[in-house]
């Protein structure tokens, strides 16, 4: 009885080793992973080339891995409860091989998903008058969730490109927008982007995600409705899309976006400019402030703007399908110059990154910043008044 008694005890002393031991690794696993997040989100143009080469994916690809390795063909059973205990501590599925790569390296997880094909409402809003006519001249803590012009050293352009965005030359030409039909399309890569609170009509932020907005009507897309109907009133064909390309993933919203515009240009072949609008943001230690980010027309805070190029040169060798973006860079040139002939100080100096931004599908591909983290929305709807009026400006 005594020898049986030991036994038991023996077991039970093992038993509580093993359980101790798997807390300890559970435990000391979700510390390492928990404690070493990885920013990405602030590197577009890294993030935009990822997306890219995740496009062409052939679907053929995992269809002969999931025949080869059943552990590939994951499907929505849960499993068992060491499975589901696993999946909650390391916030991956164990029968999805990237969860056992990307757990020693956790920066591998930046890599999107396969964009989906959805696309959103899309907005035509076509003028009845056949002429433009002119208007008065007015003499939460952040991470970089969106890159700004304070990005770090790794976004700064080669000597080269930079040579050649030195000797572009502009002239005063107009732009000819021919044929019938919308000849705009304005668009929003990061539809979700909001802006500082207004106390006279303040909105609800995404979960752990400040200045975005689930709520559309708080966001981007509202300043783009009215850059829109600005352009309308001008006498310029628009088409709006609405489409939320951040949706399930912000990670893809590039990818999604292009998507976007090449089903829009199938179906209007009169578009013929390209403009992604976005608004900018700035960390903490930016030093910015919001008056440095609002000029005064008229008596009102207007939120500034800035016109992005992008080259293409990318971070890792570049797009495959390259931008045209000294063409690209004369028509934000030639904006950013009206923009300020007519208000001065509304609009920053042309800004100039590797990425590429969709910008490959046009010699008129633009991605322009209305305000930023530092302004409201309000002000910048102003600013799209004034933006407006300028491309009437430059185009025929």
């Amino acid at each position: 009885m005594i020898r049986f008694k030991t036994l038991r005890l023996s077991n039970l002393i093992y038993f509580l080793i093993i359980l101790a031991l798997l807390v300890t690794v559970i435990y000391l696993s979700w510390r390492l992973i928990s404690g070493n997040p990885i920013g990405f989100q602030g590197i577009h143009e890294r993030e935009e080339q990822i997306q890219e080469e995740s496009m062409y994916i052939n679907p053929a690809y995992k269809t002969m891995l999931a025949g080869g390795f059943s552990a590939v063909a994951v499907d929505g059973n849960p499993g068992n409860l060491f499975s589901i205990l696993w999946n909650t501590v390391v916030r991956g599925d164990i029968r999805d091989p990237k969860t056992i790569i990307n757990y020693p390296m956790p920066y591998l997880e930046y890599s999107p998903e396969l964009p989906n094909n959805e696309v959103g409402e899309a907005v035509e809003v076509v003028s009845n008058y056949p002429d433009r006519y002119g208007i008065d001249r007015p003499a939460n803590p952040i991470d970089i969730i969106h890159w700004d012009s304070e990005e770090g050293k790794e976004q700064e352009l080669s000597d080269e490109i930079q040579i050649q965005i030195d000797g572009i030359k502009v002239d005063d030409s107009l732009i000819e927008l021919t044929g019938e039909g919308p000849k705009i399309l304005i668009y929003h890569s990061h539809s979700r982007e909001s802006f500082k609170q207004d106390p006279q009509d303040p909105y609800k932020e995404a979960h752990s995600e400040p200045f975005r907005s689930d709520n559309l009507k708080y966001t981007i897309i509202k300043a783009g409705s009215a850059l829109a109907q600005e352009l309308t009133g001008r006498g310029i064909a628009v088409l709006h899309d609405q489409t939320n390309h951040e949706k399930d993933d912000y990670n893809a919203s590039y990818s999604k976006s292009l998507i976007t515009l090449k089903k829009r240009m199938d179906e209007y072949d009169s578009l013929q400019m390209f403009i992604d609008v976005h608004r900018n943001a700035y960390s903490n230690d930016s030093g910015i402030s919001s008056d440095n980010e609002v000029v005064i027309i008229n008596g009102e805070r207007v939120a500034k703007l800035m016109l992005v190029v992008g080259t293409g040169e990318g971070i890792i060798g570049g797009f495959s399908e390259k931008p045209n973006w000294k063409e690209n860079a004369k028509l934000a040139i030639k904006l950013t110059n009206k923009l300020n002939e007519l208000y001065p100080g509304l609009a920053k100096p042309v800004l100039y990154r590797k990425g590429r931004f969709n910008q490959h599908v046009s010699t008129k591909a633009i991605l322009v910043e209305a305000g930023s983290t530092h302004t409201t929305l309000a002000e910048a709807e102003r600013a799209t008044v004034y933006l407006a009026e300028a491309i009437s400006q430059i185009i025929e």
